[in-house]
This record gives C-alpha cells, structure tokens and sequence, in this order.
C-alpha cells in the first residue's frame, strides 16, 4: 500500500510544481521565473536533452531561459524529434525526473540536515510544541472520513511548513542555500510546456521498479521510510507556495477591481 501511496503523492508533487510554476509565470514574466529557478531549470533540461539524445531524438532548439520577446514564454523550448515515438519521450522524462530527485537528495545530504530535521520534529523547538508529526499518510483514504481528514492534514502541513520557514536559522548559509535550491528543483520536478503524459508514465515507472524491488529484497524496501521525509518536506514547500501564491494573486485581483484597473471586468460590466 506505501507504494501506491508513493506513487500518488509524487504524481501529485509534479503537478503541484507546474501549478507554482504558472501561477509565478501569470504573476510576472516566465524569463523572470526561468532565471530565478535557474538551478532547477538547468537539471531539469539537461537531463531531459540527455534522455533525447540517448533514445535518437534529434535536438534542434535548445533554450535554458527564453531570449526577451520570445513568444511562446513558459518552459525554455527544446525542439526534438525521437526515433522511438513512445519510447523516446517517456525515457526523457524519466532522466528529468530522476535527476531532479537525485538533486534534492544530493543536495539535503550535503546541507539539508537542519531543516529537515526541524520539520520533521526531530529538533526539539518551541514551534512544535505539542504539534503532530508532520508526515505524509502512508496509506490512501479509504472512506468518506479519512478523504476529509487528509485534506485536514494537509492544511495542518501548510502550517507547519510556514512555522519551520519562520523558525530556521537564516544566517547559516547552508539552511538559506537548501531552501532556495530545494523550491528550484522540487517547481522543476513537473513539465511545464512538455507533455504531461511522458512524466506520468516516469513516475508510475519509478514507483514500479520501487516496489519490485523492495518486495525482493527487504532491506531496500527501508528506502521509502528513509526518503518519505524528505518527499513531505518537497511536497508540502510546493503545496505552501501554491497556496501563498494564490492569496497573493487573489490580493492582487481584489486590489486592481477596488482602483478599477482590472479592465477585464469592466469590460464584462459594459
């Protein structure tokens, strides 16, 4: 059942990076948002170009950060024709997706250990004072009841997050660094112009190979219990920032109909 469950929420992780990733875009230019996530962005492409090249694409066009006036925006462009139709892409984006991930792990081994350890309650602090743990279900709701308190949960998640972020030691260069490359490379775990399905398909093939291998061998199935941590903490960074994000957009929008600068609403009224 904990790879089913893995299964869904790194479905749900990538989906929740390309909304951050259009929400940051509608908010100001995605050059901007491509430059800022600069790290991620160069994983993510390298990775996906390598995974053309190796099954015959053919790559003509390759951007890390969309030239100004560019059109289209959104993702830097990478033109590629594969050999192997089906193969091809999903072979693709499985290299971006595991680079991503091999990323974030590299990266929480060489400087993540404080702040992980302080979402996840293993510091003691004064914020987490008789909190719960904050961890993902490992089992999918199996009932109306269960639905509504995972939803809960993931309030609370929010929550706590916004708590560590207020609580972490900023003037450590490692914990601000960790951070800030955690966001890049957990908003670049999702396509954003890319088709959604190829990176679909990775994940269920990542969660497959998982679970075979953990069912054979019993000491490589403690892997998820070593990683599932670290998946809340990514996944519960992008569910924040999407939720910070759309009260934002929503102040935004409140703000523009008050002044009468939303245009497109008095158009309607008109």
């Amino acid at each position: 059942m904990i790879y089913a469950a893995f299964t869904v929420w790194l479905i749900l992780t990538v989906f929740a990076g390309i909304g951050v990733y259009r929400m940051w875009a509608g908010l100001g230019k995605p050059a901007q948002v491509n430059w800022a996530l600069l790290p991620g962005t160069l994983v993510s492409q390298m990775a996906y170009i390598f995974g053309c090249l190796i099954t015959g694409g053919e790559i003509k066009n390759a951007k890390m950060v969309p030239a100004k006036g560019d059109s289209g925006g959104g993702e830097p462009k990478t033109s590629d024709s594969h050999s192997l139709k089906v193969v091809g892409p999903l072979v693709a984006s499985l290299m971006a997706l595991v680079a991503c991930g091999a990323s974030i792990l590299a990266v929480h081994k060489a400087m993540g250990k404080p702040v992980i350890e302080r979402f996840s309650g293993s510091e003691s602090s004064w914020f987490f004072a008789g909190s719960p743990k904050a961890e993902l279900p490992k089992d999918l709701p199996g009932s109306w009841d269960q639905g509504w308190e995972l939803i809960e949960q993931q309030v609370e998640l929010v929550k706590h997050t916004s708590e560590t972020w207020w609580g972490l030691n900023w003037k450590n260069w490692r914990v601000a660094l960790f951070v800030y490359l955690g966001i890049c490379l957990a908003v670049r775990l999702g396509p954003v112009s890319r088709p959604i399905r190829p990176t679909l398909g990775a994940v269920c093939a990542i969660a497959g190979v998982i679970a075979i291998i953990g069912t054979v061998n019993k000491d490589f199935a403690n892997l998820i219990d070593t990683i599932w941590p670290l998946l809340t903490y990514v996944w519960a960074t992008l569910l924040t920032l999407l939720t910070g994000t759309l009260v934002i957009r929503g102040l935004l929008t409140l703000w523009r109909i008050l002044t009468g600068k939303d245009k497109g609403l008095q158009k309607k009224q008109g």
